[in-house]
């Protein structure tokens, strides 16, 4: 969450005060009872699905970024590993259980939900199938379909960590091939 994107936070949680200082932008203190707040990041995950050629997509039901593609995944849970997540959110929102997958990489990410803008940082993994497992959108998608490398429409992917991400991805493992997707 950013303090320069949102609405001024002009009390103290703890003890009410107004004399609260920004002494940076990713915290504030209480000058009354010495309270501390940081605003990290949130993590992130999501999973590239791919299967012969092909990656899976979900298209988003709600906001933000509804209607457009996104791939599995999701925020981290307290107490949760990252792979953990991967998992739980792959099968939350597709009904599939992910038993092998790799980490690829991250991109730090801008996630508005109802007029707050949240940091996170998205962790990206890989999961292949050498047959497309069976997948019934759930949960944050309202459907999932299978895109060929060159048919990725970058511009599509609902927000610009997973295009980038997406984007590396087929560069790297399929050079000539998915570096050249519209």
């Amino acid at each position: 969450m950013t303090r320069e994107s949102n609405a001024p936070i002009t009390r103290c949680p703890q003890c009410g005060s107004e004399a609260l200082t920004w002494p940076s932008p990713k915290h504030f203190t209480c000058a009354d009872c010495g309270f501390v707040l940081y605003l990290n990041i949130a993590a992130a995950v999501a999973v590239i699905m791919e299967c012969r050629g092909k990656i899976l997509f979900g298209v988003r039901k709600h906001e933000p970024q509804r209607g457009m593609l996104d791939l599995p995944g999701g925020f981290v849970d307290q107490g949760e590993s990252a792979e953990e997540a991967a998992r739980r959110e792959v099968q939350e929102e597709l009904g599939v259980a992910v038993h092998d997958m790799r980490y690829l990489f991250s991109f730090p990410n801008k996630y508005r939900y109802r007029g707050i803008e949240y940091d996170t940082l998205d962790l990206i993994f890989l999961a292949r199938w050498d047959e497309a497992p069976a997948v019934k959108a759930a949960d944050d998608l309202e459907d999932a379909l299978w895109v060929s490398h060159d048919a990725v429409e970058y511009d599509k992917i609902g927000f610009s960590s997973l295009s980038r991400a997406v984007r590396r991805y087929l560069e790297a493992e399929y050079p000539g091939e998915g570096g050249s997707c519209p």
